[in-house]
């Protein structure tokens, strides 16, 4: 009987401990903006980097365009790692502009992996 209460106790404590971490599944998905059907997709890139022991990751992606450059409509962001994902943040420029920088961060303990797409005309 005491194995099976401590066994109880510490699947509760993991379950909670999972669920605070970001353990819900959905993801950090972001989008910014409008699609037009006449944008042309501007970038993509996936965006890693690996975790960092007890805590937190940053990495930051910045657009530049070289030549003519494209005013930007839609910027839509998605989290490859659905648990525990990064969040992101414009810092600078975004949509109606020509350029963008977006700041990741990271759960406590966990990487970086999102896919980055700007679409404009």
């Amino acid at each position: 009987m005491n194995r099976s209460l401590r066994l109880i106790l510490l699947l509760g404590t993991l379950v909670c401990l999972v669920s605070a971490l970001g353990g819900d599944g959905e993801g950090n998905d972001y989008t910014w903006g409008t699609k037009a059907t006449t944008d042309t997709l501007i970038a993509q890139e996936t965006i890693t980097k690996r975790k960092s022991l007890l805590s937190t990751t940053t990495k930051t992606y910045t657009l530049t365009q070289a030549g003519t450059a494209k005013t930007i409509d839609y910027i839509h962001i998605t989290d490859l790692k659905r648990m525990r994902g990064a969040t992101a943040e414009i810092t600078s420029g975004g949509v109606g502009s020509t350029t963008v920088t977006v700041k990741f961060t990271s759960a406590l303990g966990a990487g970086i992996k999102s896919q980055i797409e700007i679409w404009g005309a």
